[in-house]
């Protein structure tokens, strides 16, 4: 029989520098191909018995050897386009853990960039023009409370940061009885959301894009918030009805929204996002890192190791939940 074979394909950084030297030290005797091209993947297709990185899912289906798949990136998202993949023999893992730092970097940059009318201030730079504030101009984050949407491993990054600002924090998440907080936040289940939203000064969203999430956001959950509050979303942004944001943003509903996804991407050009006033916008690159490749395959390898000798995977994806 053909000897098996370890796939990897990587849409950033591809082939790094060591990649393949590392992978094939793991891999036991299975040969490593490290490709982008999908001609050269389809001829492998017999003898692919893992896929680490950015291999196309409709592949997964004509792999009769595939036994494991090893994301790059902490979502699964992409399995809500192919439903069969729950039906196969096929584990699925993820990078998560990986992601916390930069993405918690990213928030905070952008709410200290609200707080401190950093826009105005570089805008009137350009300008040549000496910009000056008043004290009410300006916001602080300690004594304001945080309510994190999805408190998972970026959650508790940012809670722990949240909490060097004086912040108060409130994390949710669906299974809140296995713990996790950290020492001063609160965690609630998200059953709890439309209750917590009131005493919230801001709404981070880092929840996974899955069926029960798709559009969760939307015109009552605005409704809730306080009027001089932020709405921010570094997860996914088909959790968030984006008509609705609009319209609780253009009427005053919420303060502002700081966000790095949409709910399409890239945003289209006739959104209304682009030009609100009350909108930061980035171009989701919350994640990105500059290490991040050899970060991804650190966890790679971690998992190789435990594939090879028989011991469960870390970062396992629920193929019916998507994440």
């Amino acid at each position: 029989m053909e000897q098996n074979v370890i796939l990897v394909s990587l849409f950033f950084n591809r082939d790094f520098p060591g990649l393949a030297e590392r992978v094939r030290a793991a891999a036991e005797g299975r040969e490593v191909v490290i490709t982008g091209d999908r001609a050269v993947m389809e001829t492998l297709l017999p003898r692919v018995e893992i896929c680490m990185g950015d291999v196309p899912f409709d592949l997964y289906f004509r792999m009769p050897r595939l036994k494991w798949v090893q994301l790059w990136s902490a979502g699964a998202d992409r399995l809500r386009n192919y439903p069969g993949l729950a039906g196969l023999p096929v584990i699925i893992t993820s990078t998560s853990g990986i992601h916390g730092r930069q993405i918690t970097e990213h928030l905070f940059g952008l709410l200290l960039a609200w707080s401190r009318r950093l826009p105005a201030a570089f805008q009137a730079q350009r300008e040549h023009r000496w910009l000056k504030f008043e004290d009410d101009d300006i916001s602080v984050l300690a004594g304001k409370t945080m309510l994190i949407l999805g408190y998972g491993a970026i959650g508790a990054v940012a809670a722990g940061t949240a909490l060097g600002f004086g912040m108060k924090v409130i994390g949710l998440r669906r299974n809140p009885e296995k713990g996790g907080a950290l020492p001063g936040v609160r965690l609630e289940s998200a059953g709890a959301l439309c209750e917590l939203l009131p005493l919230a000064d801001y709404v981070v969203n880092i929840l996974p894009a899955t069926k029960d999430t798709a559009g969760l956001f939307g015109v009552a959950e605005f409704g809730l918030m306080k009027k001089t509050a932020l709405y921010i979303n570094v997860g996914r942004g088909i959790t968030t009805n984006e008509a609705s944001l609009v319209e609780a943003l253009g009427t005053g509903r919420i303060a502002g929204a700081l966000l790095d996804v949409t709910e399409t991407e890239p945003l289209r050009e006739d959104s209304p996002l682009w030009d609100l006033p009350n909108v930061l916008l980035t171009g989701h690159y919350g994640g990105m890192h500059p290490e991040y490749a050899r970060m991804a395959l650190d966890v790679a390898l971690d998992n190789l190791g435990r594939y090879l000798r028989g011991e469960p995977l870390k970062n396992l994806v629920d193929k019916e939940a998507g994440y």
